[in-house]
């Protein structure tokens, strides 16, 4: 595990980034290890050890990590795994964060962006040409305080007018567009891949540039098998557990 990682003297000028290869080393020591939420990981000086790297480095990738919600300090006692990967069924054809709803979590909303866009070639082609105008609606999604998600979603002005006065954070498009609109939903198609962090990713995420993101990319057609709602949305790898489960005929 730790014969990848780059140690101080063979960095050749790279050393800002030591602590993100750090932090994904520990990432990669808690999966080996099997560590559960709770479990302690080792101290700073055993961590030094095992990736070659000062303290300095050492603490600043338990910071990042912490600010992640992976890890969390106990002072007096050591630094703990903190993060559950929340169980994510990819089948279901209810709204994302609906879909993450438990009496164990907290689920909550904060919107980033919500604004109309023209003429987008991929939006055009997802719609079948049909549509020019569309909401684009840009949240993110937290896990009992924790970021977990950043969702973007795209709604035909034609078939939802003035659905942006009815979108609140908290509130569920999903049943917005049942409920107002009388549409119904009887297929959905999703497309799965693993995604670098870009810039605008990192910000809205608070992950580091080496953190993988999970793509999901989701189409859902009315009873008429017409193209209603496309969204995608990034998850943080290391905060999820995708689900497939389908009844046998």
């Amino acid at each position: 595990m730790g014969d990848n990682f780059m140690t101080e003297d063979n960095l050749n000028g790279g050393q800002n980034y030591l602590y993100e290869e750090i932090m994904t080393g520990i990432k990669e020591y808690m999966n080996e290890n099997q560590l559960q939420p709770g479990d302690r990981i080792p101290t700073e000086k055993e961590l030094g050890k095992l990736f070659k790297a000062s303290r300095i480095s050492i603490r600043r990738a338990i910071k990042e990590l912490v600010d992640e919600g992976v890890l969390k300090i106990i002072h007096g006692k050591g630094t703990f795994v903190d993060k559950q990967r929340k169980e994510i069924h990819l089948l279901h054809l209810q709204g994302f964060s609906e879909g993450l709803t438990t009496e164990n979590d907290k689920i909550t909303k904060e919107i980033v962006s919500l604004k109309k866009i023209n003429n987008n070639k991929k939006l055009n082609r997802i719609f079948e040409n049909k549509y020019n105008e569309f909401i684009e609606l840009i949240r993110k999604v937290y896990r009992n305080d924790q970021i977990l998600s950043l969702d973007y979603a795209y709604l035909p002005t034609a078939i939802y007018p003035n659905i942006e006065d009815k979108i609140k954070n908290e509130s569920s498009t999903f049943k917005i567009i049942h409920d107002d609109y009388g549409i119904v939903f009887k297929k959905v198609e999703k497309e799965l891949e693993i995604v670098p962090a870009t810039e605008e990713l990192q910000k809205h995420l608070n992950i580091s540039r080496l953190t993988p993101l999970v793509l999901v990319e989701k189409i859902i057609y009315n009873d008429q098998q017409q193209p209603v709602h496309y969204s995608r949305y990034y998850l943080i790898s290391d905060a999820v557990k995708l689900r497939i489960e389908s009844n046998l005929p």
